[in-house]
């Protein structure tokens, strides 16, 4: 059976629900109901690492993906309402304005997405961006917003969570085009704005490549939640569906540079090359150090 009909199936059982809703948001909702544990063989048998399989799901996804679009609407949201002075620049704001708005599609979509799939809504949830917890302990950023540099590297912790986390989580939807698609097109857009906010900070004289590198000044603490945003970001071997790895210690890209690279630096440049997915857990971990 293929993927079609296994839509069209599930849309049939329930000939009032396909009069109301329409064939593809009834399968939506059947499917974000279930674990892919219990999903039929079709699904199941597409190459996933074993958590894909009884862990999450559909609804789980979008549940993460639209907590992660709050808090950075939010955070954008918040930094626009502080005068021109705080951003430098009117191409400093106009930026911000701009991912913000990006921010505020990816909020109504993946809340258009949880409705079709039957969810209920929860709450948005409180943010406080200093990390303070609303004053119950002490700030991470006090100066978050007032000092445009501070704003800049919460802003690329977000940025570069958010995109690590899309990576993680697209294996969990892979049988579902239009959730994938979905999911893929609000990565790329994120990772546009990870490497705009690391341009920025470029521009104001940090030391950062406009994609995640090695040579990055960190932005974190070793050991600290926030740095596991960027843990596993240095691997050289690369994660494939079905725990297999690229093993590019072994296989080497071909060495053009004039003159030749060493490997280390070949390995280097692997690295960088590559986004590493990150677990849902590790995920809501980081952006729980701004809810409350």
């Amino acid at each position: 059976m293929d993927f079609l009909k296994l839509l069209a199936r599930l849309a049939e059982t329930d000939t009032q629900s396909l009069t109301v809703t329409g064939p593809r948001r009834t399968a939506l909702r059947r499917l974000a109901q279930a674990g892919t544990a219990v999903l039929p063989a079709v699904l199941t048998a597409l190459p996933q690492p074993a958590a894909a399989r009884d862990s999450r799901t559909v609804q789980d996804v979008l549940k993460l993906a639209l907590v992660l679009e709050q808090l950075e609407n939010a955070f954008y949201t918040q930094a626009l309402q502080q005068p021109l002075t705080f951003f430098g620049t009117t191409e400093n704001r106009a930026a911000i304005q701009t991912i913000q708005t990006h921010e505020q599609q990816h909020v109504d979509l993946f809340t258009r997405l949880l409705l079709n799939s039957g969810a209920t809504l929860e709450a948005a949830p409180r943010f406080d961006f200093t990390g303070s917890k609303n004053g119950s302990q002490a700030a991470l950023y006090p100066d978050v917003f007032s000092n445009f540099d501070t704003f800049l590297r919460v802003a690329q912790l977000l940025e570069d969570t958010g995109v690590r986390a899309y990576k993680g989580q697209v294996e969990f939807i892979q049988f579902d085009d239009f959730l994938l698609e979905s999911a893929v097109r609000t990565h790329s857009v994120e990772a546009r704005h990870a490497s705009h906010i690391r341009t920025m900070r470029r521009q104001r004289g940090a030391t950062v490549k406009s994609w995640v590198s090695s040579s990055d000044a960190p932005i974190t603490t070793a050991g600290s939640v926030a740095a596991k945003a960027y843990a596993g970001e240095e691997n050289f071997a690369q994660y494939l569906a079905g725990n297999n790895l690229v093993p590019f210690v072994d296989n080497l890209p071909i060495n053009v540079a004039k003159p030749p690279l060493s490997q280390a630096a070949i390995l280097a440049k692997v690295a960088e090359a590559f986004d590493e997915p990150l677990e849902a857990l590790t995920a809501t971990e980081v952006a729980s150090l701004f809810i409350y």
